[in-house]
């Protein structure tokens, strides 16, 4: 079985996801001492996951500093989400300037370790115009991370070092993809940057491409406003469509029977992932459902300008990892009637794809944290399936 390390772990969305498809982590690295329980008491529940000894709630470049006796030679794979605050819309902004800013640790570990190929999720902000010049950098640094920063050497100044380095020791090829991960069938919109990189000594590393979607937003609309489908399924009586998606409705009615956006799926709604087998109770305030983790209602729901919950019936808005569990109305369900209720931690975790078989203790805030700064599962896994075909893993 290929072996991977896990850098910024978190609640293990990453981890899952490459699990699934078919990686043995050896290390998972996360600082937060209350993302590391979640790791470790899956651990324990589920000892196939990853042993409870491999989680190390510590930083990653101190971590590095203990690498030599781990004794990790032929990694396979290194994967993480870099913190991403430094690069988030909603964040300080800070980017290369903010401590929390973890691509020199991600290329320290990717030039220590040599792995066969890496995987590093962020946020679409790194591809702001203010944050490109700095992004483009960290490109660099990962395709040739054996061309080291010298001491009090400015990021500018290492870059073109690197640009005039035809080849270094270490060498990738890093290919850069926005994902949507309602496009790979998630029922939440979530876009997110992932850097994929191959060692060019690697048969196959030349031959990564661009992951397809398989779902989309136009086949879920002729679902549900064109044949109906949706509804019928579900067993819920066809609403009135909203004008918001009138326009593009009408459009579609117009377009040829064989367009080929029929191959795609429809996107997946909340109510999709609500009702999946097996179908979630409703939650009830206050109480945990018998047999079901995590899955306690939260009374107080209410809407304001700027948070106004997703609708049951379109995917999820983005999960985020606000200061208080969940910002901006993400973490609501926005029925037809226009009452609005908190989504619960397992409902969540429903979203972003984690098996209900997954606990996420602690906090409702510490919980909803975890999840909203996790890769979707199934995200990940569709990448790191991908690898493993194209390299032979």
């Amino acid at each position: 079985m290929p072996r991977s390390v896990e850098l910024f772990a978190g609640g293990g969305g990453m981890a899952l996801g490459m699990l699934n498809a078919g990686f043995e982590h050896e290390q998972l690295v996360e600082w937060d001492p209350r993302a590391c329980n979640i790791l470790e008491v899956n651990a324990e529940r589920s000892p196939d996951l990853w042993k409870k000894e491999n989680v190390r709630n510590m930083d990653v470049l101190e971590w590095l500093k203990e690498v030599p006796q781990l004794g990790l030679a032929d990694i396979d794979l290194v994967a993480g989400g870099p913190p991403c605050q430094p690069f988030s819309i909603s964040g300080a902004h800070a980017g290369e300037n903010d401590k929390r800013n973890m691509f020199p640790a991600s290329v320290e570990t990717v030039r220590v370790l040599r792995p066969k190929c890496f995987v590093f999720e962020n946020v679409p902000g790194l591809l702001r115009p203010s944050f490109k010049p700095y992004y483009d950098y960290i490109v660099d640094q990962l395709s040739k991370p054996s061309v080291k920063p010298k001491i009090g050497e400015h990021w500018t100044d290492h870059h073109e070092r690197i640009k005039l380095t035809r080849r270094a020791g270490l060498n990738y090829r890093v290919h850069r993809q926005i994902i949507e991960a309602a496009n790979m069938g998630v029922p939440q919109t979530r876009k997110r940057v992932f850097l994929v990189g191959i060692r060019t000594d690697i048969s196959g590393w030349d031959r990564w491409t661009d992951i397809t979607p398989t779902h989309d937003r136009d086949s879920l609309l002729r679902d549900q406003w064109i044949s109906g489908s949706y509804w019928a399924r579900h067993g819920v009586r066809q609403p009135s469509m909203p004008e918001s998606v009138r326009t593009r409705v009408e459009a579609l009615r117009a377009v040829d029977e064989l367009d080929d956006l029929f191959e795609r799926k429809p996107w997946q709604t909340t109510r999709d992932a609500l009702v999946r087998f097996p179908k979630l109770p409703n939650p009830r305030d206050g109480k945990d459902a018998p047999n079901v983790l995590n899955h306690k209602g939260i009374p107080g729901a209410r809407t304001y300008p700027g948070h106004q919950g997703g609708w049951i019936d379109w995917p999820a808005k983005t999960l985020k990892a606000g200061v208080h569990g969940v910002a901006g109305g993400e973490g609501m369900i926005r029925f037809h009637d226009d009452s609005v209720r908190y989504l619960t931690v397992r409902e969540s975790a429903r979203i972003q794809t984690f098996p209900d078989s997954y606990e996420v203790p602690g906090t409702r805030t510490a919980a909803m944290r975890a999840l909203g700064n996790a890769v979707a599962v199934e995200v990940a896994e569709i990448i790191g399936t991908r690898l493993r075909a194209l390299l032979n893993l």
